[in-house]
């Protein structure tokens, strides 16, 4: 026969493994609370902060130019103020997957889209009739400035550009913070 004291160390065992489970299940859902946003901010920093994947270099045909999209993601914090889709025009100066060059396709002008004509090798801007040789540099036309090349790295095999905007219609390269 048991004894009242056996009983009791055995219920006093039991509540105290019963606590440890409900506070073990009320405290890992905390800890990945806390945890998350730190996970979060060492990922983006692997993957080079204020930088965004245009894609495999690979696919980038030597010599040519190619339009390519980029999500640009502007984050405050951790939280996620805006995702924005910009154009921008690459192109891989030789087999080495290194060597890319990057423009924007907005006219220094006054912000219009600029188009990529193979067949003249150059730039044209459409608007003001601004032309602009292969490399982006001003032939003529009302542009201010040759177009403007964006910070770009190639990490794995994937091309990662900085977009940046910059104003139109003056001759110096001046960021715009938005």
């Amino acid at each position: 026969m048991a004894s009242v004291a056996d009983r009791r160390s055995f219920l006093s065992f039991l509540t105290k493994g019963l606590l440890s489970v409900i506070g073990l299940l009320l405290a890992v859902p905390a800890i990945a609370y806390f945890w998350a946003p730190l996970r979060k901010k060492r990922e983006a920093e692997t993957l080079d902060e204020g930088f965004a994947d245009a894609g495999s270099v690979a696919d980038l045909p030597v010599g040519q130019w190619r339009l390519l999209t980029l999500d640009v993601v502007r984050r405050d914090g951790w939280q996620e103020k805006a995702r924005m889709r910009h154009a921008i025009w690459a192109r891989r100066a030789g087999e080495r997957e290194t060597s890319v060059t990057v423009l924007s396709p907005i006219c220094p002008h006054l912000g219009c889209p600029i188009e990529w004509h193979p067949d003249r090798r150059e730039f044209l801007c459409p608007c003001h009739k601004g032309t602009f040789d292969s490399s982006g540099q001003v032939v003529s036309g009302p542009p201010p400035r040759g177009m403007d090349e964006l910070p770009s790295k190639v990490r794995a095999g994937r091309l990662l550009v900085q977009w940046r905007d910059i104003k139109s219609g003056v001759a110096e390269e001046i960021p715009v913070d938005l």
